[in-house]
This record gives C-alpha cells, sequence and structure tokens, in this order.
C-alpha cells in the first residue's frame, strides 16, 4: 500500500492525476497561454490513441489531459511525450499553468502581447513550490475572457487615453463606441469620466480624426481570485503598471505568500485572514 501512495506521489508530479477507476490516470499536459503546435497536438493525439481511449480533455485553464492511461503505461507515455518537448503540467502546491488569451498579436481588442508575457513567466515560475496551488492568468484588455479577476495572480491589459480637443469634430464615434458611458461629447470637446473608464481603448481605436490617443498602455493587477466552493473574485490593487513593475510585484506576491501563508491557505484567504493592507505594504513601493 506504501508502495503504491510513492508510485502515485510520483506520478502526480509529472501531471498524471488519479481517476476513480483502478490504476487509471487522467495525464496533464502542460500548455502555456492556451497554444499548442500543430505538430504537438498529432503527437499528443497519436498518445491518446496509444495509452489513453482515443480521445483527449481540454480543461477550464487551457491544459489537455489524456484520460485512462493505465498504471504500467505511465512512464513509457510520459516519456515519449517528453522526446517531442511535450511535458506534463502542474498539479497540488505549486504555481500551476499560465492562462493567456491571444492578446495583441491576434484579438483587435487586444492591448499586450499576452502570450510572450505568458511564455516569460512561465519560464521563471512554473511548478514552484507554494502553500496551496497559486493560478495566474494573463488577458488582453478589460473584456477580461479569460477571468484574471478569479485567479491568485491576475493581469490585464489596459490604456489611458489621452485627449486632443484641437482635431475633435463632434462626430460621436468614440462616445458610441464607449460601452461603459464614460464618454460625453459637449460643443465639438470630448470629456472622459475617469470614474466609469475601465482602461479599455474603445474609444482611441473608434476614433478617426486622432482625438483619442494612448497615453499609456500598461497592467492591471487582480490578487486573491479563486473559484471552487468558495468563490471569491480578485482585488484590483494597481493599473497601468509596466512590466518591470509587474515582475516585481509577482516576484513579491510569491514570496509573501510563502512567508505569511498557513499550510493549505489560497491566497484570497491570506488576504483575508490579515487584511489587504499589510499585503499592500511589503509587496508595493
Amino acid at each position: 500500500m506504501a508502495e503504491k501512495k510513492n508510485d502515485e506521489s510520483s506520478l502526480k508530479n509529472k501531471g498524471f492525476l488519479p481517476q476513480r477507476q483502478e490504476n487509471m490516470f487522467s495525464m496533464r499536459l502542460k500548455v502555456v497561454g492556451g497554444r499548442v503546435d500543430a505538430k504537438k497536438l498529432r503527437a499528443i493525439t497519436d498518445a491518446a490513441e496509444k495509452y489513453g481511449s482515443g480521445y483527449i480533455h481540454l480543461t477550464s485553464r487551457q491544459q489537455i489531459e489524456i484520460p485512462f492511461v493505465k498504471l504500467e503505461d505511465a512512464e513509457k507515455a510520459s516519456s515519449e511525450l517528453e522526446m517531442q518537448g511535450i511535458f506534463g503540467g502542474s498539479s497540488g502546491k505549486k504555481v500551476r499553468a499560465i492562462v493567456a488569451c491571444h492578446g495583441n498579436n491576434v484579438c483587435k481588442y487586444g492591448l499586450i502581447d499576452c502570450q510572450r508575457l505568458a511564455y516569460k513567466i512561465d519560464e521563471k515560475y512554473f511548478g514552484e513550490p507554494v502553500p496551496k496551488k497559486l493560478k495566474i492568468a494573463i488577458t488582453g484588455c478589460p473584456s477580461a475572457c479569460v477571468k484574471p479577476q478569479d485567479n491568485d495572480f491576475g493581469i490585464m491589459g489596459a490604456t489611458k487615453p489621452q485627449i486632443f480637443e484641437e482635431n475633435c469634430i463632434g462626430c460621436g464615434s468614440c462616445q458610441k463606441a464607449c460601452k461603459m458611458k464614460a464618454i460625453t461629447i459637449t460643443e465639438e470637446q470630448v470629456r472622459i469620466d475617469r470614474e466609469k473608464c475601465v482602461l479599455c481603448g474603445a474609444c482611441i481605436a473608434a476614433c478617426r480624426k486622432d482625438v483619442l490617443r494612448a497615453e499609456k498602455i500598461g497592467y492591471t493587477i487582480f490578487v486573491g481570485g479563486s473559484m471552487g466552493r468558495k468563490p471569491r473574485h480578485g482585488i484590483k490593487i494597481i493599473e497601468l503598471i509596466n512590466e518591470e513593475q509587474l515582475f516585481s510585484i509577482l516576484g513579491k506576491t510569491i514570496d509573501y505568500y510563502r512567508k505569511e501563508s498557513l499550510d493549505g491557505e489560497r491566497l484570497g484567504e491570506l488576504l483575508d485572514r490579515l487584511g489587504i493592507e499589510k499585503y499592500r505594504g511589503e509587496i508595493i513601493p
């Protein structure tokens, strides 16, 4: 029995999750930002047919799992995929795989390069030990397609519009584009209600007269979000920071989580217990 538990623990570290069926595992594969090239997809398909039940499962966090892998086949399946550059996903008390949307390389609303950032964060932090688990999501704009507010650490692209009134002809395109009703036009003058503005940049994209331009593009950060049995919305802690500041806050957040958290405590639970102000005081310069 002890030997079986050791085997399962070792396999879990490689991304194998025990199923309800005896000696069956779902093989979780590492995917960064939901992006997998066609060659690797073919290899994963072959592995699913050879070692699983001929299908794959796409998880809610952009990961790929091959169910019904037998215990005796697990190591061989893992080795064959690793030879093709496909590795096991993260589970347990670790930093999980990074979730990300297309970002500005594909999506017309994207403000930041989510995929590049996802790979950079993955290289630095994927699989690092933490008190429970830490999930990171990156979204290109305030449409928030990958739900950064529902993750332990959420990153959102944002842009602050700047007004050049001398170019305005009062066409109203920016006002129509703003879904937050943050823009009003009076006597060919544009006004932005900064309390309503979510920094999405839709007004900038709609303007054809160069009245609205991006004063600054950066990252908005949310912390402490989670789903599961006790869902919790993340707290917005800062807006429009640059990439250097982003990595500083992320690194300090992970250090703070390791230092202050109880074993098995999620980041949001830690923030509830010790207070958001203590966190801000240690993390944000």
